[in-house]
């Protein structure tokens, strides 16, 4: 009987030793705060011309993005977490808790429009105006109510109140328009 209990004992050691030490693959989850760069991929639709400005979300010095008068430029936006996974899709796929606004420039200046669920992943931007080096601050809001906020709202300077929630990003870029 004692053999017995201690063949039983040692199986069942060996057993938990070996299916507790089974390893998986790790499983990329993203955290709202993870997100570290932003790369924006503006392309004109007319030139085929591409214009990309590559941001650290958390550094607060300013980058400069050029864009041209008479451009009609189709932005996309990628993001990373700190360890340079892309975290894009996530986004899209929480599109009704995300969106992304440009404060700065004017309705007179640009003619924007978002190109998906009203997010700014994708958008156009058509250059109406010429305008001197501006600060535009990028933000992606996450948790807000998108029935309170519009598509008109992309640049609005009350994006926090609109619709509530919090930012995921916020970065400044010098924003020049010229001919």
């Amino acid at each position: 009987m004692r053999k017995t209990q201690a063949i039983f004992l040692f199986v069942a050691t060996f057993a938990v030793l070996f299916t507790s030490c089974k390893k998986d693959d790790p499983v990329h989850e993203h955290d709202n705060e993870e997100i570290q760069s932003i790369k924006f991929t503006f392309t004109d639709e007319n030139s085929k011309e591409q214009v990309e400005l590559s941001v650290n979300a958390t550094d607060s010095k300013e980058k400069e993005l050029i864009l041209k008068k008479g451009g009609d430029y189709k932005l996309l936006i990628n993001m990373y977490d700190f360890e340079g996974h892309e975290v894009t899709q996530e986004i899209k796929d929480d599109a009704e808790d995300h969106q992304f606004f440009f404060v700065g420039p004017t309705s007179d200046q640009v003619k924007f429009t978002y190109l998906d669920a009203q997010i700014g992943l994708a958008s156009r931007w058509e250059i109406k105006q010429q305008a001197p080096a501006k600060p535009m601050n990028v933000v992606l809001m996450h948790g807000l109510n998108k029935q309170k906020v519009s598509p008109e709202n992309w640049n609005s300077i009350n994006y926090e109140s609109l619709g509530g929630g919090t930012k995921d990003i916020n970065v400044n870029v010098i924003l020049t328009l010229k001919d």
